[in-house]
């Protein structure tokens, strides 16, 4: 596959991460093999580094970073955010809130919970116990270089109760293109630990990838839902693939379509 360049963008990729990880691991290590996969057609390839337990804002801000980063070592306008789960709403944050529409070129969102998660919601009715477990959670991540690590207000901040505020403060930008993708895990997925939480909170959450139901990952142009994909497949966490789906092909099909649409 070296010598491609049908994944060469205008602008470089800048690949935002979910919930609970680093690009260096955490519950998983998001991206596995697209990273490369990529890079071999021809993308320049990039990393949000955002902490794996902070609140939206500050992800949103070490995003900030990172697209200045991004533009000085390119000598870019903008970049293309593709972004897992919370990633995306981190990303809707620094789009309309810290005023990157201009430096953002388009964002695909997979699995965002964009109208929430039921199980979040669910979690957090076990508030004394969760509380607990976040003060634990934010040391051990402080020491494993999370810089401003919130466990339990991150957690809040994935409720349908809060998306709904903050989809009202959050408006698009004209500016860049958004898209998503929803993903759901079907009768055959091998993900035991997606399964068990579709499995603890189903009916109440929805048939879901395990996390996000596609309702609430639907926004600005909805391309779809892949059955048979749990959440963290959706980012490559076990390097396999699995059910039918072909995570990288998956990704340069994405990406291919960003450079037929110029960005």
């Amino acid at each position: 596959m070296s010598g491609k360049q049908d994944c060469k963008t205008r602008y470089p990729l800048l690949l935002a991460h979910g919930l609970g990880v680093t690009e260096h691991g955490g519950l998983y290590v998001p991206w596995g093999r697209v990273p490369d996969v990529l890079r071999a057609h021809g993308a320049e390839v990039c990393f949000g580094g955002q902490d794996a337990w902070g609140s939206i804002e500050t992800g949103a801000a070490q995003l900030a970073e990172a697209v200045r980063k991004i533009r000085h070592l390119y000598g870019c306008e903008r970049v293309n955010i593709i972004a897992h789960s919370k990633g995306g709403l981190e990303a809707r944050h620094l789009i309309s809130a810290m005023g990157y529409g201009k430096y953002v070129a388009s964002l695909t969102m997979l699995s965002t919970p964009n109208r929430g998660s039921r199980v979040a919601e669910l979690l957090l009715h076990a508030r004394p116990g969760v509380a607990v477990w976040a003060r634990g959670n934010d040391a051990w991540w402080r020491q494993g270089g999370d810089k401003h690590p919130d466990a339990l207000r991150a957690g809040e901040q994935l409720t349908p109760a809060y998306l709904e505020i903050f989809n009202r403060t959050h408006p698009d930008a004209c500016c860049v293109y958004y898209q998503s993708w929803g993903a759901r895990l079907g009768k055959h997925n091998t993900d035991a630990a997606m399964r068990l939480t579709h499995g603890l909170f189903y009916p109440a959450h929805g048939d879901s990838d395990g996390l996000v139901t596609p309702q609430s990952a639907r926004w600005g142009r909805y391309r779809g839902t892949l059955t048979g994909v749990s959440h963290q497949q959706l980012v490559d966490a076990q390097g396999v693939d699995s059910g039918g789906f072909d995570v990288r092909g998956f990704y340069v099909r994405l990406v291919q379509e960003l450079v037929q649409m110029g960005f």
